[in-house]
C-alpha cells in the first residue's frame, strides 16, 4: 500500500520529468531506436544499484558482506560502490523515484508519438538564449 501512494505521490513530478525529456530527445534527429537507447543507460544504472543495495539490505544476519563477495578484489570494489550509490539512492528516493519513472514515462511518450498515438509539442524555447538588447 506504501509503494502505492509514493507512485501516486511522485507521478506529476515523473510525468513532468518525462514529458520534459521526450520532448528534448524529439528535437534531435535520429530514429526512435536511438532516441529510446539514449534513455536507457543513467536509469539502468540507478536501478541496478538500488537492487544490489536491496540485496545487501535483505540478506540474512551475520553474513554481511559475505552475499555480494566474489573474491576478486577489483569485482568486489565496484560492487561496494555501486552498493553505496544504490543504498544514497534509496536514502534520497524522492529524487530518484520521480527520475526513474521519468525515463520510463518519456520512453512511452516517444513510442506512443511515433506511432502517432499522441502528439508532442516542440519544446520551448530558452529565453536565457535571447541576447537581444532592443527595448
Amino acid at each position: 500500500m506504501t509503494a502505492v501512494l509514493a507512485l501516486l505521490f511522485f507521478s506529476p513530478l515523473a510525468f513532468i520529468y518525462g514529458r520534459y525529456r521526450a520532448r528534448q530527445l524529439r528535437a534531435r534527429p535520429g530514429t526512435l531506436a536511438e532516441r529510446l537507447v539514449s534513455l536507457v543507460p543513467a536509469p539502468l544504472l540507478l536501478a541496478g544499484c538500488a537492487a544490489l543495495a536491496i540485496v545487501h539490505a535483505n540478506a540474512p544476519l551475520g553474513t554481511g558482506d559475505d552475499v555480494l563477495a566474489t573474491g576478486n578484489g577489483v569485482i568486489d570494489f565496484v560492487l561496494r560502490i555501486a552498493r553505496w550509490i544504490g543504498e544514497l539512492e534509496l536514502i534520497l528516493f524522492m529524487v530518484a523515484i520521480p527520475y526513474l519513472l521519468g525515463a520510463a514515462i518519456a520512453a512511452l511518450l516517444l513510442v506512443l508519438d511515433a506511432r502517432g498515438v499522441a502528439r508532442l509539442a516542440a519544446p520551448a524555447p530558452d529565453a536565457s538564449a535571447n541576447t537581444d538588447s532592443a527595448p
